[in-house]
């Protein structure tokens, strides 16, 4: 369909074949509805230790993505504006390992959505949820088999970065005792929103300029991208926009399911630790 495979990258783990992918995103998606229907009746799970070294381990991971796709690219001398897919010679098959790595960390951050459900958060696997978690593994796949390097490697430089911050937060929130240093919930979401709008200019910029870089995989990426910032704009505007507080309602205003000023909603995207009872 998208004609020949990249050569440099066959062999790879998971890469030769579709199944494993296809496989692996039909497992997360039954054990979204099949873990629902276990815990339905039991005790929601705390698992403090184990989210604690996830959120390490993702961490990590990611500034090890940020370093090398920064160090590979400035090898290569990549062109900000348009990168074309051969002309950097070794650093472009380095390029494309760390984007394995990206692709392969896609599967790993499944586990997001099994700890909420685990932790019966039932409410935060939204489809903004599952759609960015189960897409973005599948469309790397597509990229690291045709795409894997070149103009590819600006997206996963800044998602990496974003990753750092995100889940740094959620490792630090795993302690109630650095709740009151965490004001910064609400910017994670705004630089995610431009993170996704910095992608898109630079995908079309290729378009602008080409340089050889496949023009339907550009305008593919773009239109992804424009997904992304449409369900996470209206995602933060549902949960940062005012909303009016009655004084003499029995009830507790809406405002009290906003923790530090950032709503349960936000979770829908990511794997929060917030809730102090879960803790």
């Amino acid at each position: 369909m998208f004609g020949p495979r990249d050569s440099r990258v066959r062999g790879w783990f998971m890469l030769d074949s579709y199944l494993p992918t296809f496989f692996l995103t039909v497992l997360y998606l039954l054990s979204i509805w099949l873990g629902n229907k276990y815990m339905k009746n039991r005790a929601a799970l705390s698992l403090k230790g184990i989210l604690t070294l996830y959120n390490l381990g993702i961490t990590l991971l990611s500034l090890y993505m940020l370093a090398e796709l920064i160090l590979s690219s400035w090898e290569g001398g990549y062109n900000l504006q348009c990168q074309d897919l051969a002309s950097a010679g070794e650093a472009d098959v380095r390029v494309a390992r760390v984007l394995w790595w990206y692709y392969f960390s896609k599967s790993v951050e499944f586990l997001d959505t099994v700890f909420f459900v685990l932790r019966k958060k039932t409410s935060q696997i939204t489809f903004l949820h599952v759609y960015h978690h189960a897409s973005m593994f599948n469309i790397w796949w597509c990229v690291l088999n045709w795409i894997p390097c070149g103009q590819s490697f600006f997206g996963p430089t800044l998602n990496s970065f974003i990753h750092i911050l995100m889940y740094s937060y959620y490792g630090l929130s795993v302690f109630p005792s650095m709740h009151k240093y965490l004001w910064w919930k609400k910017y994670l979401t705004q630089a995610q929103l431009v993170q996704f709008v910095l992608t898109i200019t630079h995908t079309l910029s290729a378009v602008v300029k080409p340089c050889g870089f496949p023009l339907g995989c550009l305008i593919f990426q773009s239109s992804y991208m424009l997904t992304l910032v449409i369900l996470f704009l209206n995602f933060y505007v549902q949960t940062y926009r005012k909303k009016p507080v009655k004084k003499n309602m029995e009830e507790p205003p809406a405002g009290k399911e906003v923790k530090n000023g950032f709503s349960k909603a936000y979770f829908a995207a990511t794997n929060g630790v917030i809730n102090k009872k879960a803790q």
